[in-house]
């Protein structure tokens, strides 16, 4: 992806957000010679390579019997799977209902004083919302869409737990998403995540957890699964750590492997790489919750100044392999030298 042209987008975007097709339509964002396809019925978007299933955007809310009135979650990516058809995201767990797949909500957001928790919207706070979403150009090798996205936050009349969904937009928001293939053995993810303040200024609050985030496979524990981060740091002790990329490998039902790296542009963008907030062997097993936060250690304005938090790029590589720290730091090397090219 294009950082010059994303951050020429960031500047573009109006504070009603840009244009986008309804998400009651159905769409088909493929060509006659294109592997890779995206189907949009009824806001979901399923993306497929071939016949293969690969991921959902989820753009309709849900309405699980879990969470209560408050709780109907949208603008998440699962379930995600590798070539080899493993399952490499979790969804709304028993411990803890608004994780969603691969998403990004923040924490806190601070508006004219007062802070709304947007992270678990069955409070009835504040909720990350899907709007919309456009198909871009697809070759048989990748697929382009475009998210529009709001951060609505209960009306100033209303008590918490009244459901945010249909609340005041704070934030509009618009992802770059584009999926690829990457060898016979890997799909590549790359999201480019702009937002603007939608009316008022805005803050992002600091707290441990906030931000781009990942529930792994249930399946994966501290007892089968291996961690490690780009300055070799662990399950036990990353938490808390900066870093530029963070990987798991853990077992699949067919007696292979699976390898998922989130890689972060931060360290290139905002000056300073996010920090990680992971659980170890004592929180739930150690089963993967992965957070990559630019507001761990202080609050963050929502403006162009601090591209932490307005302007966010990540890529996620998931293989049927074992990938070892240093193809993990290849691939995050490889990845931001593209980067760099592409901007001259």
């Amino acid at each position: 992806m294009n950082i010059h042209h994303l951050s020429h987008h960031s500047q573009r975007l109006s504070r009603t957000g840009i244009p986008a097709v309804s998400i009651a339509s159905v769409i088909m964002a493929s060509s006659a010679v294109a592997q890779w396809s995206a189907e949009q019925v009824d806001g979901n978007v399923f993306f497929r390579d071939g016949d293969a299933p690969r991921m959902v955007w989820r753009a309709e809310p849900l309405n699980p019997d879990v969470g209560g009135a408050a709780f109907r979650p949208s603008a998440f990516l699962h379930p995600l799977r590798t070539p080899a058809g493993f399952e490499w995201t979790a969804s709304l767990p028993g411990d803890h209902i608004h994780h969603l797949g691969l998403w990004w909500p923040w924490k806190h957001v601070i508006l004219d004083g007062t802070t709304y928790n947007c992270w678990e919207l069955q409070h009835g706070d504040g909720a990350h919302v899907a709007v919309a979403a456009k198909p871009g150009a697809s070759t048989p090798d990748t697929v382009n869409w475009t998210f529009q996205n709001e951060i609505r936050v209960r009306n100033a009349d209303e008590e918490k737990g009244t459901p945010a969904l249909n609340g005041r937009t704070v934030i509009d928001e618009t992802v770059h998403f584009r999926a690829s293939r990457h060898g016979d053995d890997a799909i590549v993810i790359d999201l480019a995540i702009l937002q603007r303040a939608h009316s008022a200024p805005v803050r992002i609050g600091q707290y441990r957890y906030s931000g781009f985030a990942w529930r792994g496979p249930e399946t994966w524990t501290a007892a089968n699964s291996e961690m490690i981060t780009s300055e070799g740091f662990g399950r036990e002790d990353a938490n808390g750590t900066p870093g530029r990329w963070i990987m798991v490998s853990g077992p699949t039902p067919d007696d292979g492997v699976a390898s998922v790296l989130l890689m972060s542009a931060a360290a290139d963008i905002a000056g300073t790489p996010e920090r990680f907030r992971v659980w170890d062997k004592s929180a739930h097993g150690g089963t993967p919750f992965i957070n990559l936060n630019p507001v761990q250690t202080g609050d963050l304005p929502l403006d162009d100044a601090n591209p932490a938090v307005s302007h966010r790029i990540y890529r996620v590589i998931a293989a049927d392999r074992k990938l070892d720290a240093t193809e993990a730091e290849a691939e995050w090397k490889t990845w931001r030298e593209s980067a760099k090219q592409t901007d001259r």
